[in-house]
């Protein structure tokens, strides 16, 4: 093993000082290898990943994920998971896809706060926000964060509970995905001893919910929209405690793999800058260990790489984040 790391890596007199790494042959195939994993990359993002189904539920994931992390690093406390609003925003979002639109308020009128008394999600304090046609959850994440309004329901310390689901169809004319973020509070009115919570039959409940921004993203561009409404919630043969039961304690949604597939694009960034530091210490043992014995061309190969590296790496920072459009 030594002898083969000797060999490729640094420069001696059984390789004629001219370690194979940065050999024309491997310069050459390392290129190709990265060219192959942009094209890849750029055609999955664009006509792949939007149509793969499982795509939908790891994005939804990793956002709850992204999002608790915006909260821990500003030191607010970690948002819940709701399954009652998980499925007001599936709901939501499987209305735009259906109905072809994209914004708070639907053609026929509905508020956000439809959807939240649809499932029976009582609120003290809820909010909105929305994205489409993204292909990488770290930027839905950081457009959020980067729009005021958006950032301002992520960080408002008046939310405890989040909700997260996402829906594939088509935005003006080519496959997306929609993502639908909820925020809500319950009152502690609604969250009584299961064994104390009576049954209520066709009774209507009105929650307040205060001025929130309810936030729209379409690429990396925004455009808030403030609303103070009230949301009616009905119940009917079911109690407070099934109707808006405690969420569990927040843990992490996507493993390694899974964090991999609902960031393509950070993961094939890793992958170039891994072969640009792999180069470049390469370079470096070429250029220092025989330093009298210089091979221009082994040089200027290996530098080759690692611009390639960094102009993907640059280039994908473009690609995921442009084009947007405010609705």
């Amino acid at each position: 093993m030594f002898k083969k790391l000797k060999r490729y890596f640094i420069p001696n007199e059984g390789n004629d000082h001219r370690p194979h790494i940065l050999r024309p042959q491997a310069v050459a195939f390392v290129c190709l290898i990265a060219i192959a994993a942009e094209g890849v990359f750029l055609f999955g993002s664009s006509f792949v990943i939007p149509r793969v189904k499982l795509f939908g539920l790891i994005i939804a994931n990793a956002l709850v994920d992204s999002t608790n992390q915006a909260r821990a690093a500003a030191d607010l406390p970690a948002l819940r998971e709701s399954g009652l609003l998980d499925a007001a925003a599936q709901e939501k979002a499987n209305d735009m896809v259906t109905n072809n639109y994209f914004a708070h308020t639907s053609p026929s009128g509905l508020t956000p706060w439809y959807w939240f008394q649809n499932v029976g999600y009582q609120f003290a304090v809820a909010g909105e926000n929305l994205a489409v046609d993204f292909a990488d959850s770290s930027d839905v994440t950081n457009a959020w964060l980067n729009s005021p309004e958006h950032r301002a329901n992520i960080m408002n310390a008046g939310f405890s509970e989040i909700g997260m689901a996402t829906a594939q169809g088509e935005f003006e004319g080519h496959p997306a995905v929609y993502v639908v973020e909820l925020f809500g509070t319950p009152p502690v009115s609604v969250i009584p001893s299961v064994a104390a919570a009576p049954l209520l039959v066709a009774t209507n409940t009105t929650n307040s919910a205060s001025q929130q921004n309810l936030a729209v993203v379409k690429g990396a561009q925004t455009e808030a929209v403030s609303a103070t409404t009230a949301g009616t919630a009905t119940t009917a043969g079911r109690s407070l405690a099934s109707t808006q039961a405690p969420a569990q304690s927040p843990s992490p949604q996507t493993n390694l793999v899974q964090g991999a597939f609902a960031d393509p694009r950070r993961t094939v960034d890793y992958f170039y800058f891994g072969i640009a530091i792999f180069f470049a210490i390469a370079l470096f043992l070429n250029i220092f260990i025989k330093i009298r014995i210089q091979h221009p061309q082994l040089i200027l190969g290996g530098m080759l790489v690692i611009l390639l590296a960094g102009l993907f790496i640059v280039l994908n920072q473009h690609f995921g984040t442009s084009g947007g459009v405010i609705v």
